[in-house]
């Protein structure tokens, strides 16, 4: 959801005039030389474009030092603000800005930048009041450019996003689209964001924004949570690759297959840390088998200084950081090391770098766990899954090739035992109570979910559902939905987000884990089974909606999946009864063991023949 990131500073221009280019070390050694404005833009921008940036910064604040009462000064120090703040130099950017605004208050792109200098200094506050200045001189002043009120307002829209201010992101958002109801990636927020804060329903007419305009700019991460429909997946990824990832494809690899010992398997991921992704990786990149294969991480991740990303970089054979590399110099590296299967851990997941797909690094590419769908993306040769979570008659509906490996295609792994002890009176759950959890995101969250969840709740005295308190606006809309219910609040409890060790411990205090539908749980349901928790999966129509049950069927507890929400609901009574204890079968650590070897073994399998095939073609 890259359109609402922050913009980088550009240059003002004015109509120059053409000054020889071997003026500029004269310009630069006689600091009493008068320079008219359009000279001074032209000397400055030929220095920008021959990398001479700090030349071009001296340039400014010699003319500025010379020029203090110049009619258009504001012009040339919002230039230099722009020069400051693309070298780093934030403290000082933000001084020249704020005297460029004192100057002009109606430039309206000193406002823009002033408030990404405020962001990137931390000062998140001041950011949106330097946005919203500018917003409030719409009603002062009918001249303020449009486009300039839309931009204000969507960075104020993403930054109250992050901050998870999601009912202020929203309201935004849709005074943005009331200006401008034709962008795409504003409308693709906003979607998100009614799910994240579970404003139901999130399709509704917003302004003069229509339900069918948010579905069909939906984003593909939200309709996965929202539809378990196959082919409507397939075409919002579609449309979302199409609108989004413009990138002319190459062939920057040399061969169709290199001739190695072993084969060179290379994972592009921005996740190996604690993510869900990086905490379902380590056995998985540990088990490949160093006689037949070696693994190259191509790194991009946060340095969260855990043990579990040190583990992760010690799990390949070669660990590669290519962070601060663009697209290109990245897929140059993975050709440099003859990759001979490049596989992304992204999909169309948020922090995902097509670009360097799109390039074709290496022979043959393939996408797996980031995404649980198909991506849609042209570049990709194959998806990596198992027989239960995509079934043949599903295929269809995938733009990749299905490696389907045995087994679950998740890589199930053991997790450390926590020496945190919670009791169920410090979480504020009933000692007595039949403890119904679900820890899933909000925005896997939706009305027919949480019915089916009431409907437990009003045939089971005992029940209480515990969930994650994700966040303020979500809550909020969850107990209102409960109120309308006609559902006790008492029977409701909301959990702060803890440490993953203090999450691990608390699981264990659930009598039930009830999975999410039509997105399910993945690294969390490997939590759950391992702390011995029953889960309850709803198996559907997609890929996502059955992650579930692909891990309980190769767990031998197939018991435990419905497929309608009614035998959903009915596993849930019948558990909280004497009579259903025999579904509570904890699995036993040999079969999480098997499972993973098992995955281990068939994935490598897997290579080995898209190695030769590809080799075949």
């Amino acid at each position: 959801m890259a359109i609402l990131e922050s913009t980088q500073p550009k240059n003002l221009h004015l109509d120059e005039p053409n000054v020889e280019e071997g003026l500029l070390s004269s310009i630069l050694s006689d600091a009493k030389k008068s320079l008219t404005i359009e000279v001074l833009f032209k000397q400055a921008s030929t220095l920008q474009i021959s990398g001479q940036w700090e030349r071009a910064r001296q340039l400014y604040q010699m003319w500025l030092s010379q020029e203090a009462h110049h009619p258009q000064k504001h012009l040339a120090m919002y230039n230099y603000g722009a020069i400051l703040q693309s070298c780093g130099d934030l403290e000082t950017a933000h001084k020249v800005y704020e005297e460029c605004v004192s100057l002009c208050p109606k430039l309206a792109q000193a406002h823009i930048n002033l408030g990404l200098v405020y962001e990137s200094l931390g000062k998140i506050d001041q950011a949106i009041a330097q946005w919203s200045l500018l917003v409030s001189q719409q009603h002062q002043d009918a001249s303020v450019d449009p486009a300039m009120l839309v931009l204000a307002l969507n960075h104020i829209g993403r930054v109250h996003e992050n901050q998870k201010r999601y009912v202020l992101a929203a309201q935004a958002l849709e005074h943005s689209l009331q200006i401008d109801p034709k962008q795409a990636s504003a409308i693709q927020h906003l979607v998100h964001i009614r799910q994240k804060a579970c404003m139901w329903p999130v399709y509704q007419k917003t302004g003069i924004v229509n339900p069918n305009d948010m579905l069909m700019y939906s984003s593909p991460l939200s309709m996965l949570a929202h539809a378990d429909d196959p082919v409507q997946q397939l075409l919002t990824a579609y449309s979302f690759v199409t609108r989004t990832f413009n990138f002319p494809e190459e062939r920057m690899c040399p061969v169709k297959r290199y001739n190695h010992q072993k084969i060179r398997i290379g994972y592009v991921s921005g996740d190996l840390c604690t993510h869900a992704v990086g905490l379902l990786l380590p056995e998985l990149m540990e088990g490949h088998d160093p006689s037949r294969f070696e693994t190259y991480a191509y790194d991009y991740s946060v340095e969260d200084s855990t043990a579990l990303r040190e583990r992760l970089k010690n799990a390949f054979t070669q660990f590669r950081s290519i962070k601060s590399l663009s697209d290109h110099d990245a897929a140059q590296l993975i050709v440099e090391d003859q990759i001979d299967i490049l596989v992304d851990l992204h999909g169309l997941s948020s922090g995902c770098r097509p670009g360097i797909f799109a390039k074709h690094p290496a022979p043959v590419q393939g996408t797996y766990l980031g995404f649980i769908g198909t991506t849609a993306m042209p570049w990709f040769d194959f998806v990596i899954a198992d027989r239960y979570v995509v079934p043949d008659e599903q295929r269809i509906y995938f733009k990749e090739k299905v490696l389907a490996v045995d087994g679950c295609f998740l890589p199930l792994s053991k997790t450390e035992r926590s020496s945190h002890v919670s009791t169920r009176k410090e979480l504020g759950l009933p000692e007595s109570a039949f403890v119904m959890a679900s820890f899933g995101n909000s925005y896997k969250i939706n009305p027919a979910l949480v019915d089916s969840w009431f409907n437990i709740l009003k045939r089971v005295d005992s029940a209480v559902l515990w969930l994650t308190h994700d966040n303020e606006a979500a809550t909020k809309n969850l107990k209102d939905y409960a109120k309308a219910s006609n559902i006790d609040l008492e029977r409701l409890i909301f959990t702060p987000r803890v440490s993953l060790e203090a999450y691990r411990c608390n699981i264990k205090l659930a009598d039930v884990f009830l999975d999410t539908y039509p997105y399910n749980c993945g690294s969390t349901t490997n939590d759950v089974i391992q702390a011995g928790v029953p889960m309850i999966t709803l198996s559907g129509e997609t890929m996502v909606s059955r992650m579930g049950g692909s891990i309980l069927n190769a767990l031998q507890l197939q018991k435990m999946i419905a497929t309608d929400f009614q035998s959903y609901e009915d596993l849930a009574v019948e558990l909280s009864t004497q009579d259903g204890q025999d579904l509570s079968i904890k699995a036993k650590a040999e079969n999480i063991s098997q499972a993973a070897q098992r995955l281990i073994q068939s994935l490598e399998h897997g290579y080995e023949n898209l190695y030769l095939d590809n080799f075949k073609h």
